[in-house]
């Protein structure tokens, strides 16, 4: 099992970068380079809303919800990693 890493721009007023890690296991985990943010949330605590002309990821961490900007492009990326992840966590346990 390997981690995703991708490195992301935020749809905000600063044009911040995010740096997210998708983990197999299920996990996510977001950093956000220009203010220091971490961000983690279970695969089941994630939601996709498109707002506009871009999609909110929307998580939890420890009940308290977060939320990053992304454009739809992104989004749908972060999604099919996750989706991908997904299925390999499901192969290797399968295969135990």
């Amino acid at each position: 099992m390997i981690s995703v890493h991708r490195e992301y721009e935020l749809i905000d007023v600063n044009h911040s970068h995010a740096h997210v890690e998708i983990n197999p296991i299920g996990l996510i985990d977001v950093e956000i380079m220009e203010n220091k943010q971490h961000h983690q949330a279970e695969f089941s605590e994630l939601s996709f809303q498109k707002v506009g002309g871009h999609t909110r990821l929307c998580g939890k961490q420890n009940k308290k919800p977060w939320q990053l900007e992304l454009d739809n492009k992104d989004a749908e990326e972060i999604n099919r990693l996750i989706d991908q992840a997904s299925e390999e966590f499901e192969t290797l346990m399968r295969d135990l």
